[in-house]
């Protein structure tokens, strides 16, 4: 099968004309004009989130970007919410790892009123006690309930044990012990200095004039204060590569939920698009991966078996998983690592990559399909430090990719003797062990 080169990834993914600008207080602006609908997405992201809590503070970046749509200094959450909903307009926020964002859709006529919510909300937080009660109790309520969710055990503590204290070890939400220490101070403190505009990037994608957009944004953001530049994160220290277990004790559960997996690469890594590859074969195609046809399909092991490279600005891990029965979980795990072992070893086929190409070429213009999928496009460059219209160039990659290529990528992440492994499962009356 011929690679079709270049010229063919263009033609099957846009090109992007994005203006660029720095406001004086260092808020970067990406502008990009798209006229089939007069919409627009207004996205901010702040570069801090996860990344900026200190110890003790899990679930800190969380708490305080719910607290963005529940007033301002000049509207209440009623008013604010009222507001919103009269533009025919949606205020998403949320919190990650690197970055926390503030997004407002509305129509294309709307854009100076949506503008002016926009910024008022994050240079303007309320802030208000009884708002921080109410949003505190949200959150307590949901770790609650996600006590009795294996899988979100299982990845908790994966995260735990593979990214030792760095920030990015523990849930986004936190821990009910470390949101319930999270005092209304420290609250507005992180609000105060990590929500100002130096180091933030706003992208506005739609139907607009870009000169006319300009001056919209200056009016409603350049006069908001600019703080510090951001402290740049120190990366996580792996431990010393060697097998590591740990089994969960949960009662009364009938089926074993199983995680294994060790370090990957960041998010800028040249391994990115062919590990992309190398995964789509192993366990990241749903039925049609290898993991699938032998746990499932073959051995019955398990209704699904996955894997996947998680990438963060500053690192990322392969992990693979399941859930299995409990009087399978020793045969399951054994299959599981004999097929990542498998894949280390031998590799893939010229007919599986020919396979996986294809689907990433078919599938990479259904992402420019909306305003909100190209902003996240434009960003995800700037945040990850990314080359210019990086999905062009990772899909060229892609297509001339070879199999040693692929293959080597194998070598160097699939490393089951040195993997975290957690399983939880009742273990009363059973015992785990490794194969």
């Amino acid at each position: 099968m011929s690679t079709p080169g270049p010229t063919s990834t263009a033609r099957s993914a846009p090109r992007v004309e994005v203006v660029r600008h720095t406001l004086p207080n260092g808020l970067e602006l990406f502008l990009l004009e798209r006229r089939k609908l007069p919409l627009l997405s207004i996205t901010l992201l702040l570069p801090q989130g996860v990344n900026a809590e200190g110890p003790g503070q899990a679930g800190l970046s969380h708490l305080a970007a719910s607290l963005l749509p529940q007033g301002t200094r000049h509207r209440d959450a009623v008013r604010l919410a009222e507001d919103v909903d009269a533009l025919g307009a949606s205020l998403g926020v949320h919190s990650d790892y690197d970055y926390t964002s503030v997004g407002l859709s509305c129509l294309a006529r709307d854009a100076a009123e949506a503008i002016a919510i926009l910024a008022e909300v994050v240079s303007e937080p309320a802030l208000e006690d009884a708002e921080i009660l109410r949003k505190r109790s949200d959150v307590l309520a949901l770790l609650e309930r996600r006590k009795d969710d294996p899988s979100d055990r299982v990845r908790t503590r994966f995260s735990e044990l593979l990214f030792g204290n760095h920030p990015y070890h523990h849930p986004r939400l936190g821990y009910p012990e470390s949101v319930n220490a999270l005092t209304n101070d420290a609250l507005r403190d992180f609000c105060r200095r990590h929500y100002h505009p130096r180091g933030a990037l706003l992208s506005v994608v739609g139907d607009f004039e870009p000169a006319a957009m300009l001056e919209l944004l200056r009016g409603g953001f350049g006069s908001w204060p600019g703080g510090a530049a951001p402290v740049q994160p120190v990366p996580p220290t792996f431990r010393e590569p060697s097998v590591l277990v740990e089994t969960i004790q949960k009662d009364d559960v009938a089926q074993a939920t199983l995680r294994v997996g060790g370090p990957g690469f960041r998010r800028d890594h040249p391994d990115y698009a062919a590990a992309n590859l190398l995964n789509y074969v192993l366990g990241g195609s749903g039925f049609g991966s290898r993991l699938m046809k032998n746990l499932r399909e073959e051995k019955g092991l398990t209704y699904g078996a996955y894997s996947s490279f998680h990438t963060k600005k500053l690192a990322g891990a392969f992990l693979a998983g399941l859930q299995t029965s409990l009087d399978t979980m020793n045969a399951a795990m054994a299959e599981l690592l004999s097929e990542i072992r498998r894949m280390r070893d031998h590799g893939i086929t010229q007919e599986e990559l020919d396979w996986a190409k294809r689907y990433f070429t078919g599938s990479l213009p259904l992402s420019f399909q909306t305003n909100d999928q190209l902003a996240n496009h434009v960003l995800e460059q700037a945040l990850y430090d990314l080359e210019p219209e990086f999905w062009l160039r990772e899909m060229e990659r892609m297509k001339a990719a070879t199999l040693e290529e692929v293959n080597a990528v194998a070598t160097r992440y699939l490393h089951p003797e040195a993997f975290t492994v957690v399983v939880l499962g009742d273990f009363r009356g059973r015992e785990f062990r490794m194969p």
